[in-house]
C-alpha cells in the first residue's frame, strides 16, 4: 500500500481496449456510465473512459499490438480495487482485481493465511466471480445437458445472462442488444441445451451468415475486419465492433484490394470461464426456456443458490 508501481498494458487482441483502476465498490457504476456515454461526441477523444471520480488510473485506448506503460501510486487504504476495460460492451467480462495489502511480504509468503487474518471485503458483486477461472470445454459439460436436469435456478440464470455478457450481443426477455441471433427466436432445432452450450463454448464452429465478419485488405496494406451492414457499387459499410454502437465504417470499393470471410466469430471465447458448473447449467436453462420463469426446468429448484 502507498507505493508506486508500473503497469505494462499490452493489447494482444484485434479489438481496441483500455484499462482503468477504480475505487472499491464502483465497478458497476463506472461500467454503466461507460455504456451510457459511449455515443457522446467526445467519447473517442477521452478514449472511452467515462468521467468519474471513481477512476484512479486510466490508459489510452490501445489498438491491437499497442503497448502503454502506466505508473500508479497505490492507495494507502487496503482493499480490493477493481480494474476494467470500459470500451463499449466490455466491462461485464473484462475486469479483475488489484489487492492492496498493508504487508506485501507477509501476503506473498502465504496469501491464504494473510487474507484470513486480514480480510479484504469484496465490495463489487462481479468480483465474486473473479475468484475462479476454468477453461471449460464442451466435453466437460455435455453430459450435464443430455438431458438438462430440472430444478434449475431461474433468477441465477437471469443474472448470469448479464454477468457472462450475453446481453452485449443477444436479446432475450426484452433485455440485451441485437448484434447476434435473437435468443427468443431461435430455430427450434437450435433451441436445445446441447446446441446452446456448444455455441457458447465454440462460437466459431457454426457462424450465422447474417453475423459473419469479413477481412478486408486495403490498397494501403491495412487489414480491416468487420460485419458488412451495407454495400453499394462505390463503397462497403462495415461495423468493426458492434459493441461500440458508433456509425459504420465506410470503405471505398476502389481502395479494397480483396476481402475474405473470416472463419472466426466476433463472439469471444471463454465467456463461461468464471462460472461454476451449476451456474452454467442455470444459464443454459434460462436460454433454453427463452427467459420463461414458469418453464419446467425451473420446477423444484433445489441446488441452493
Amino acid at each position: 500500500a502507498g507505493k508506486p508501481v508500473e503497469f505494462r498494458f499490452s493489447n494482444s487482441d484485434n479489438m481496441p481496449h483500455n484499462f482503468a483502476i477504480l475505487r472499491p465498490g464502483s465497478l458497476a457504476e463506472v461500467g454503466m456510465l461507460a455504456e451510457s456515454t459511449a455515443r457522446d461526441a467526445d467519447a473517442m477523444a477521452r478514449q472511452y473512459i467515462p468521467r468519474s471520480d471513481q477512476i484512479l488510473l486510466a490508459s489510452r485506448l490501445l489498438q491491437g499490438g499497442q503497448v502503454q506503460a502506466l505508473v500508479f501510486e497505490v492507495p494507502t487504504a487496503p482493499g480490493v480495487y477493481p480494474y476494467v476495460c470500459t470500451y463499449p460492451g466490455h466491462w461485464r467480462r473484462m475486469y479483475g482485481a488489484l489487492y492492496v495489502v498493508d504487508n506485501l511480504e507477509k501476503y506473498r509468503a502465504d496469501p491464504v493465511a494473510y487474507l484470513a487474518a486480514n480480510p479484504l471485503p469484496l465490495k463489487d458483486d462481479l468480483l465474486k466471480f473473479n475468484t475462479r477461472s476454468q477453461e471449460w470445454k464442451f466435453a466437460d459439460l455435455v453430459a450435464n445437458v443430455k438431458p438438462l436436469p430440472g430444478g434449475r435456478a431461474f433468477e441465477v440464470g437471469k443474472e448470469l445472462f448479464k454477468v457472462a455478457n450475453c446481453v452485449a450481443c443477444h436479446r432475450l426477455n426484452n433485455v440485451g442488444q441485437e448484434f447476434g441471433p435473437d435468443l427468443a427466436k431461435l430455430d427450434p432445432k437450435k433451441q436445445t441445451a446441447e446446441h446452446i452450450l456448444r455455441s457458447i463454448l465454440e462460437p466459431s464452429k457454426q457462424i450465422d451468415e447474417k453475423f459473419a465478419s469479413y477481412v478486408f485488405v486495403m490498397e494501403s496494406g491495412k487489414l480491416i475486419t468487420g460485419m458488412v451492414v451495407g454495400e453499394k457499387p462505390e463503397a462497403v459499410e462495415i461495423v468493426i465492433d458492434p459493441l461500440a454502437k458508433g456509425k459504420p465504417t465506410r470503405l471505398l470499393t476502389d481502395e479494397i484490394e480483396s476481402r475474405q470471410k473470416s472463419p472466426v466469430s466476433m463472439m469471444p471465447k471463454g465467456l463461461l470461464n468464471r462460472l461454476s458448473r451449476e451456474e452454467i447449467l442455470d444459464l443454459i436453462a434460462y436460454v433454453v426456456s427463452r427467459g420463461n420463469a414458469k418453464h419446467p426446468l425451473f420446477e423444484a429448484h433445489h441446488h441452493g443458490k
